[in-house]
């Protein structure tokens, strides 16, 4: 074929060819459009389960309404976000008292130092409560949760021999305590940990956090449940845990200063699926009043929230639901706390 014949060749079919890939567009685009169309006037069918009813409010010791603040929310959405529609709510099995428990509680005793030959344990309801001059341990016989606390005052820091080893040998040492004591729960071991550095300060006897080792006395080792269906876990006071131990070390040896265990396993069996309001939701009822503040007031009325996300609350008093609640974050370490679930 000459090229005048596959000129003219090209310039008679030329047309239909554009005709019709203007028609096959034409369907295609048509097509998609009606899918389109479809798909956004389809019912959304939402699963939930909420087998536990109406699901109480955390409790949160010590925290105080969200009621009488301004809050303006400043984070990189610039509006309330939903992260999901819906959210698991798992029950938490209460405990009764096991059999045998005096041994257990007596084994407690000896490992905080105790003269369990002179020191007898004191009963009220579940509460097992052991003290001598220097110390007190409380024992829940049902679960086992307990809390210990060693006086302090300026001699005990005083000696030149305290040291502060590495945060593998903290940890180390924390976790060899807690499974000696048989409070080692497996949840807690798959967690996460943190390692706060401590100073005594005896104006009002108590400790401050120092960001150094080399300004800190002693440390606070802090054990968290693991996420939650993708979730993180927030605890009552949300810059620590409910579940720690402080040490004291010199030497080659340690002290236990303080320690609690206040941990609740959560049923795998036991689960409720329940819609999670939304974002606007969650922050119009932070603004009337229905927000539980947890951390940094201060006297401070107008909060900048710079962050909200929904977490799960692990609880440090019996309760009977794990559940997700929003957090939100503001300026001046301010927290508070929402109940995500809807019912």
């Amino acid at each position: 074929m000459s090229l005048t014949e596959l000129s003219y060749y090209f310039r008679k079919y030329l047309p239909y060819f554009i005709l019709s890939c203007l028609v096959f567009l034409i369907f295609f685009y048509s097509i998609k459009l009606t899918l389109i169309y479809i798909d956004s006037n389809k019912t959304i069918t939402i699963y939930t389960n909420p087998i536990f009813g109406k699901i109480s409010l955390p409790e949160i010791p010590n925290s105080s309404s969200s009621a009488g603040f301004k809050f303006t929310l400043d984070t990189i959405e610039g509006k309330p976000i939903t992260a999901t529609d819906t959210a698991k709510v798992y029950f938490l099995p209460p405990y009764n008292p096991r059999f045998g428990y005096s041994e257990k509680i007596y084994l407690f005793a000896k490992s905080f130092g105790f003269d369990t030959e002179v020191v007898k344990h004191q009963l009220s309801g579940k509460i097992a409560t052991f003290t001598d001059k220097e110390k007190t341990l409380t024992i829940d016989i049902s679960n086992f949760n307990f809390k210990f606390d060693r006086k302090v005052n300026n001699e005990l820091f005083s000696s030149p021999q305290l040291t502060i080893p590495t945060r593998t040998v903290i940890e180390n040492k924390a976790i060899d305590f807690l499974k000696k004591i048989g409070r080692y729960p497996d949840e807690l071991g798959k967690g996460t940990t943190n390692v706060i550095y401590l100073k005594y300060n005896p104006i009002n006897q108590n400790f401050v956090n120092v960001e150094k080792s080399s300004q800190a006395q002693l440390v606070e080792i802090d054990f968290g449940r693991p996420d939650v269906d993708t979730f993180k876990v927030v605890t009552p006071k949300f810059f620590t845990s409910q579940n720690y131990v402080i040490m004291l070390f010199q030497d080659n040896e340690f002290q236990i200063i303080k320690s609690q265990i206040a941990f609740f396993e959560k049923s795998e069996e036991q689960i409720g699926t329940y819609r999670v309001k939304t974002g606007e939701e969650a922050w119009a009822e932070l603004n009337s009043g229905m927000g539980q503040v947890v951390a940094g007031t201060q006297g401070q009325k107008n909060i900048l929230i710079k962050d909200m996300k929904i977490r799960y609350f692990d609880p440090d008093i019996y309760q009977n639901y794990l559940q997700p609640v929003y957090v939100f974050l503001g300026e001046g370490d301010f927290v508070a706390y929402l109940q995500a679930v809807k019912f």
